[in-house]
């Protein structure tokens, strides 16, 4: 396989991931949402706050008060666009992807990024990990992390 043929596949099948993890939040789908995301799950602010969801429990509560959350501020859509992504193996994908938070066709914030680790485990691409361009402060990041134990 090409690179430009490898790059567009690792592309494709993280933006597949991305959507179908904004679908099974706005479809309060979270089976579909786990399918996505592997457990123990680590991700880091923009400050380098590091937190790891460690068990399913902990993935549903996150995801619940991520997703009414931003309910309840009235976000009608939630775009992720993958900015770039590269195998780092056959097993490992790393990629980047912009996030616009709207309501009605209005952005609530200015973008920001995400750098994410995916790889395939038993035959599943799954997300494993994140860094977010987001600082402690911001509601997705207070938000997502009621289910998450802080590591440092």
């Amino acid at each position: 396989m090409s690179p430009e043929v490898r790059e567009e596949t690792a592309k494709q099948i993280y933006q597949g991931a991305l959507d179908r993890i904004g679908k099974a939040y706005f479809d309060n789908d979270f089976a579909a949402f786990q399918a996505e995301v592997y457990v123990p799950h680590h991700y880091t602010t923009q400050e380098g706050t590091e937190h790891v969801i460690a068990n399913y429990a902990q993935l549903r509560e996150a995801f619940d008060c991520f997703r009414d959350y931003f309910i309840g501020l009235g976000v009608t859509d939630f775009v992720r666009t993958c900015t770039g992504a590269m195998y780092l193996s056959e097993t490992k994908i790393i990629g980047g992807h912009d996030t616009e938070v709207l309501q009605s066709g209005t952005r609530i914030r200015d973008p920001y990024s995400v750098m994410s680790i995916m790889e395939l485990i038993d035959g599943v691409w799954q997300v494993c990990s994140s860094e977010n361009a987001l600082p402690d402060n911001s509601w997705q990041v207070m938000s997502f992390r009621h289910g998450a134990e802080k590591l440092n």
